[in-house]
Order: structure tokens, then C-alpha cells, then sequence
């Protein structure tokens, strides 16, 4: 996954489940997300860790519109550790409690008009022994070549959970050829658990402009086992003709 896909999987599978949403009524789950029972249990590989930290204004020079001083329930923003070492200890919290956690860490955050709730503000990943981008493909085609697999994937964009923008990576030279009409198959937060074995240095500040701004920063991150099949959609047609030279109108 490159960095700009590595940000939508972590906003989608992370970010998400970290926020410390009450349950309804009557329900013993701790919060609403997929890391209800994960409470101090590994969600991610030992090598990666996850902070939210809305203080942090800039980060490698870019200006990040997740930062805030104090959040729209009048708590001061706060740096939370949420994942350490792959292993969960915080939930992104507002004043609401959950069990276990009865103070807001200073992440309510509310879209105009509505009421606040637990939100994201500069989600970090953080990678130990992180891979230069050449050392990543590396590590790809050498996954491919122990599995005598004659090409493996690379997911540049997503759409969704599914991939927007993905190209075979040929082992034999290295060379990349677009793929059209593909799907995931079973790419859930086990998966993240499971099967991610390495991450990059090429860290992407993704700023996400909604109703509440929030920054996701992640690194390139490889996956050593992730079904793709083919969509049982049809692919819409390849154009005839070229598109214009807007340089010689």
C-alpha cells in the first residue's frame, strides 16, 4: 500500500475503531468500534505504534489542519498513545466516559450543527526499523519470489477499502502493469494484526478537509497475505482516442 492508500487504511481501520463511542444501552461492549474487547491486546505488529496528538501544528514542514489547543467541549487537547508497540492503551475519548475511562482526553469534536463526539485530530503512525521505498519493493518481490508467485500487487489509491488505482509488480524485472475491476477480499483490522510485516520512511500528511479537519500522516506499509479477486462488475469501456494535448490546443 503506498502512503496515499496507507492513510485511507488507517483512517478506515485505526481511526475509526479507536474512538471511545458509548454502546447503546444494555450492551456490555465497551465502545461501538471493532476494538471494543482489544483493550490493552495487540491490534497491529509490534513495530508500529499509533499517537493522536492535536497539539502538533506541523509536521516535515506541512501544515496540519488536524491541530487544535482545545477541543469543542472546552478540554484542552491532549496527546493520546493509542496503539504502543501494537498493542492498544487509549481510545480517543470526549466527555462521555465508556468503562474503564472516565475523563475525556480532549477529542470531542463537533461538526457545525451537532453535537460533539469522539473524533480523530492528527492520527501518527509510527514505524520502528522503517524501509526506504526501494527497500520496500525489495522486500515485495522477494515475498513473491519465496511464494513462487510470478507477480505480487501494489495499491496506489483506494476507494473505499477497495482499490482504486492497482498495478502487478512482475518479479522478473520489476516492471508494474495497471489492473482494472479488482476487489479485496477480507481486509479487516486481523488482517492489519496478521499479516502487515513492514513499513516505510515515505511518511504521506493526508489533511482531510470535512466538516471536522482532521490530519492522518502513515508510511508505505506491506502485507504479506491479501486476496485480491475480480469484481463481478463490468469494466467500463477504454476510450477510443488519446486525450488532448492541452499543451498544443
Amino acid at each position: 500500500f503506498s502512503p496515499d492508500a496507507a492513510t485511507d487504511l488507517v483512517t478506515s481501520m485505526i481511526g475509526d475503531n479507536a474512538l471511545g463511542n458509548r454502546p447503546k444501552p444494555g450492551e456490555s461492549a465497551r465502545t461501538t468500534g471493532d476494538f471494543a474487547s482489544n483493550y490493552k491486546g495487540r491490534v497491529l505488529p509490534s513495530f508500529l505504534s499509533v499517537i493522536d496528538d492535536p497539539s502538533m501544528k506541523t509536521f516535515q514542514g506541512k501544515t496540519l489542519i488536524g491541530a487544535y489547543d482545545v477541543d469543542d467541549e472546552g478540554v484542552r487537547a491532549a496527546k493520546v498513545a493509542v496503539i504502543q508497540d501494537g498493542v492498544l492503551l487509549n481510545y480517543l475519548l470526549g466527555r462521555q466516559p465508556i468503562r474503564d475511562f472516565p475523563d475525556s482526553n480532549g477529542h470531542g469534536r463537533a461538526a457545525p450543527g451537532q453535537p460533539p463526539a469522539p473524533g480523530i485530530g492528527n492520527l501518527i503512525v509510527q514505524a520502528k526499523d522503517s524501509l526506504a521505498p526501494e527497500a520496500m519493493k525489495k522486500k515485495l518481490t522477494d515475498l513473491c519470489t519465496q511464494e513462487n508467485k510470478e507477480f505480487c500487487y501494489r495499491v496506489e489509491t483506494l476507494a473505499g477499502l477497495n482499490p482504486r488505482l492497482l498495478y502487478r509488480v512482475y518479479v522478473k524485472d520489476g516492471h508494474e502493469e495497471l489492473v482494472r475491476g479488482a476487489l479485496f477480499d477480507e481486509l479487516d483490522t486481523r488482517t492489519l494484526r496478521n499479516d502487515l510485516v513492514a513499513a516505510g520512511n515515505d511518511f504521506l500528511v493526508s489533511n482531510r478537509e470535512s466538516n471536522i479537519p482532521a490530519t492522518v500522516i502513515a508510511p508505505s506499509l506491506l502485507l504479506d497475505e491479501l486476496e485480491v479477486k475480480r469484481t463481478d462488475s463490468k469494466n467500463a469501456k477504454i476510450p477510443e482516442y488519446p486525450a488532448p494535448d492541452l499543451a498544443h490546443p
